[in-house]
């Protein structure tokens, strides 16, 4: 059954499905763009099954994918200060969120704890649900960039 944190393949690299989403009557799964990009397709795999970008949105680092096999749909939640966790199907790591808008979550790191490349779009939860999910991350601050929950949402239920 594929669910957020599962990790996937896009052409020589790859990323992390940050959430599972109802989208246009399927389930889509929900990635930063800029893995797809970086990798120059729109084709993935994503444990057995082989999907294809079909929605990038022109005003945030997201790409939708519809996901034709079992798959559980996230709880998506309201980032908020405090004590939270990046998880994928991999990694784990402790952080915390130190500031959020309706569209990003900033977050601190542990130093000796950093995602690593094909992390991208790796899970940010709290309290049981993902609040966001994990853009970019400047190795020098151990400070890192969520696209929040609010913003999935809100872009999973345009039309268009």
């Amino acid at each position: 059954m594929i669910r957020s944190g599962d990790k996937f393949i896009a052409g020589r690299s790859g990323g992390v499905l940050g959430a599972v989403v109802p989208w246009r009557g399927v389930y889509a799964g929900v990635a930063p763009a800029h893995i797809f990009s970086a990798a120059a397709t729109r084709s993935l795999r994503l444990g057995g099954l082989v999907c294809k970008v079909a929605y990038v949105p022109s005003d945030a680092d997201l790409a939708f994918f519809p996901i034709m096999g079992a798959c559980q749909e996230t709880e998506l939640g309201k980032p908020k200060l405090g004590e939270a966790e990046l998880k994928n199907s991999q990694h784990e790591v402790s952080c915390k969120i130190s500031d959020t808008s309706w569209s990003i979550a900033y977050v601190v790191l542990p130093p000796a704890d950093l995602p690593g490349p094909g992390e991208s779009g790796s899970p940010l939860v709290q309290d049981g649900k993902v609040v966001g999910l994990l853009l970019s991350l400047n190795m020098h601050t151990c400070k890192g960039i969520a696209i929040s929950s609010e913003m999935i949402r809100e872009v999973a239920a345009r039309k268009s």
